[in-house]
C-alpha cells in the first residue's frame, strides 16, 4: 500500500487528467477515471469509506439518476443496449463515490484543475481551427466537422461554461498579467464561436449571463437601479427579438426584382418552366421560375464534372443546389444562367452553398440562413431530413407520442431507439430512415426511458442538491447548472460519454466541494 500523500498525488493527477481529457474524446475521458477508480481501490480502507457515504444525503441523490437506469433494466427488452448504456453513465456512479471519500480540494488545488480545465479547452478550440482552416487538410464542408474530438454542440457547452468560468477567476485574481492572459482567452473563445456557428454554445452563454447578472444586480444595486437594468436588458431582448422575427420572411419574394418576370421561351427557343406554388426565394428572386431543364442538363457539364443528379458535398441535390445559387446571383436557369458562372461559382455551389453571398467563412450568419430556411421550408410541409432545427421538432412530436404510450414508467432503460423506430412507423414520418433518431432533448428523453415518475426523479436530482446546499455552493456551479439545464432542451447531453462526463465532473465535483464548507466562499 502506497503512502497517503501518494495516493494524494495520484488522486490530483487523475482529477486534472479528466478535466483536461474529456475536451479530447474517448480515451483521453476514459484513462484518468480508471486511474481514479484504481488509485481509489489501491487505497483501501473499505470501512471508513461506507462511514462517509452511508449517511451522505448529496451522495445517494448523486448516484440516484444511475440507479434508475438499473432499475429500468428490469423491464427492458432490449438487453444489450441497456447495458451499452449503462456503461456510458458508470461516470454517474464511480465519480461521485470516489470524490465524496475523498478529501476535499484545497484553494491552490481548485484553481490548479481549472487552470488545466482552461488548457484543454484552449487547446481544443485552436486544434479545431486548425481544422476548420485547412491545416490538416481535412475537407470541411460542415462547419461542424471542425469539431474533431466531440460533438459541435457539446464542446460549444464546454466553451460557454469556459467562459464565464474565467470571468470570474479575472476578478478574483490579483495579478494583473493572469487578467490579462484570461481576458485575452476569453476574446479568442468569443471568436471561435462566432465563426462555427456554435449557435446553441453562444444562446446558452447569453441567457445564462443574463439571467446571473439579473439576480447579482438584485443582490447588490439598489432597487431603482436594479430596476432600471432589468427594463434596459428586457428592451434589448425585445429588440433583438424583433429583428430575429422580421428577418423569417428573407426566403420571402421581393416582386420588384426582374429574376421575378415569367418568361415563355430561352434565347434558343426552348420553353421555361415555372412553379410558382412553392414561392420561395434567394435574395428576393424566386428560386423555381424561369427553369430550362434541357439547357442546364446541357450545359452544366461544361462547367463541373459532378453530375446534377449527384450530391453535392453537405448531402443535397446538385440541380436544387443550383437551382437556389443562380436564383441568388438573378439569374435564369438555363444555358446563359450556367454561362454566367465562374469557377468559385462553380465550387460553392459543389460544395452545397446555396447562395453567393454567404459561404463557410460567414460564421452565424450563414447558421442563422440556414435556420430560417429550415423554418420556410417546415412552413410548406417538406421533409425535414437533414435539417437541425426542423428534425428535432419531429424527434421532440415523435418522443410525446412514445411518453404518452407509456406514462407511468416508460419503455425502459435499453428499449429507446427501439420505441422511436416503431414510433416513426406509426406516425407515418416524413423522415429518412437515416434521421430517424432520439428525442435530442434530455427531459424527453428520460420521460421516453422512465416515464412520468422518471422525470420526476431527474428534475428532484437537478434541483434537489442545489437547495439543500445554496448557502454553501461555490459561485460557478450556477451557472454550470444553468447551462446544462438548457442544453437539456436541444440536446440529450447525457446519452453520450462527453455529455455524460462533462455534467457530472462539474455536479460532483461543486457538490462535494460544497458539502465541506461551512458558509459559500469564493476562492482566491
Amino acid at each position: 500500500m502506497l503512502p497517503a500523500i501518494w495516493h494524494r498525488y495520484i488522486f490530483l493527477f487523475g482529477l486534472i487528467g479528466l478535466a483536461a481529457g474529456m475536451l479530447f474524446g474517448t480515451v483521453p475521458t476514459s484513462i484518468p477515471q480508471i486511474i481514479l477508480a484504481a488509485n481509489w481501490l489501491l487505497e483501501k480502507d473499505f470501512a471508513w469509506k461506507w462511514q462517509q457515504l452511508k449517511s451522505n444525503k448529496l451522495f445517494w441523490i448523486l448516484i440516484s439518476f444511475f440507479i434508475l437506469h438499473v432499475l429500468g433494466m428490469i423491464y427492458t427488452q432490449n438487453i444489450p443496449k441497456g447495458l451499452d448504456d449503462l456503461r456510458n453513465k458508470m461516470p454517474l456512479l464511480t465519480l461521485p463515490l470516489i470524490l465524496f471519500t475523498t478529501k476535499p480540494l484545497d484553494s491552490k488545488e481548485f484553481k490548479l484543475l481549472f487552470n488545466f480545465f482552461f488548457l484543454g479547452v484552449l487547446v481544443s478550440s485552436i486544434s479545431c481551427f486548425l481544422v476548420y482552416k485547412g491545416f490538416t487538410k481535412k475537407v470541411i464542408v460542415d462547419v461542424r466537422q471542425a469539431s474533431v474530438f466531440m460533438s459541435h454542440i457539446r464542446f460549444s457547452l464546454f466553451i460557454a461554461f469556459t467562459i464565464i468560468a474565467l470571468l470570474f477567476f479575472i476578478i478574483n485574481e490579483t495579478k494583473f498579467i493572469y487578467k490579462i492572459m484570461r481576458g485575452v482567452a476569453i476574446i479568442w473563445l468569443l471568436f471561435f464561436m462566432y465563426k462555427l456557428e456554435m449557435a446553441t454554445g453562444i444562446l446558452c452563454l447569453v441567457a445564462t449571463s443574463i439571467l446571473l447578472l439579473v439576480i447579482i444586480s438584485a443582490k447588490k444595486l439598489p432597487k431603482k437601479l436594479s430596476l432600471a437594468f432589468v427594463i434596459s436588458i428586457g428592451v434589448i431582448g425585445v429588440f433583438i427579438i424583433s429583428k430575429a422575427i422580421s428577418s423569417l420572411n428573407m426566403f420571402e419574394e421581393n416582386k420588384s426584382n426582374s429574376a421575378n418576370v415569367l418568361l415563355e421561351k430561352t434565347k434558343s427557343g426552348k420553353h421555361y418552366y415555372h412553379d410558382t406554388l412553392f414561392n420561395v426565394a434567394e435574395n428576393g428572386n424566386l428560386i423555381f421560375v424561369n427553369i430550362c431543364e434541357t439547357e442546364l442538363r446541357t450545359e452544366w457539364p461544361t462547367k463541373s464534372s459532378l453530375h446534377l443528379d449527384d450530391l453535392d458535398k453537405k448531402g443535397n441535390t446538385t440541380y436544387y443546389t443550383l437551382m437556389r445559387y443562380l436564383a441568388s446571383k438573378g439569374l435564369n436557369k438555363d444555358s446563359i444562367g450556367i454561362s454566367k458562372l465562374n469557377t468559385d461559382d462553380v465550387k460553392n455551389i459543389e460544395r452545397g452553398n446555396t447562395n453567393y453571398k454567404y459561404d463557410i467563412n460567414s460564421g452565424l450568419a450563414y447558421k442563422w440562413r440556414e435556420l430560417v430556411w429550415e423554418y420556410t421550408s417546415f412552413k410548406r410541409n417538406r421533409n425535414p431530413s437533414g435539417h437541425t432545427l426542423t428534425m428535432r421538432l419531429e424527434f421532440w412530436k415523435t418522443a410525446t407520442y412514445i411518453i404518452k404510450q407509456n406514462l407511468l414508467v416508460g419503455v425502459g432503460t435499453g428499449d429507446v431507439q427501439d420505441a422511436f423506430n416503431q414510433a416513426y412507423v406509426e406516425t407515418n414520418s416524413l423522415l429518412d430512415m437515416k434521421w430517424r433518431l432520439r428525442s435530442h432533448n434530455q427531459y424527453l428523453a428520460i420521460g421516453v426511458a422512465f416515464g412520468l415518475i422518471g422525470l420526476v426523479v431527474f428534475i428532484v436530482y437537478l434541483m434537489l442538491p442545489a437547495f439543500l446546499l445554496r448557502d454553501k455552493l461555490q459561485y460557478l456551479y450556477w451557472p454550470f447548472l444553468i447551462i446544462a439545464m438548457l442544453s437539456f432542451i436541444t440536446e440529450d447531453t447525457l446519452e453520450t460519454q462527453s455529455g455524460v462526463s462533462f455534467f457530472i465532473f462539474f455536479q460532483a465535483l461543486f457538490l462535494w466541494l460544497a458539502s465541506f464548507q461551512p458558509k459559500t466562499q469564493a476562492l482566491k
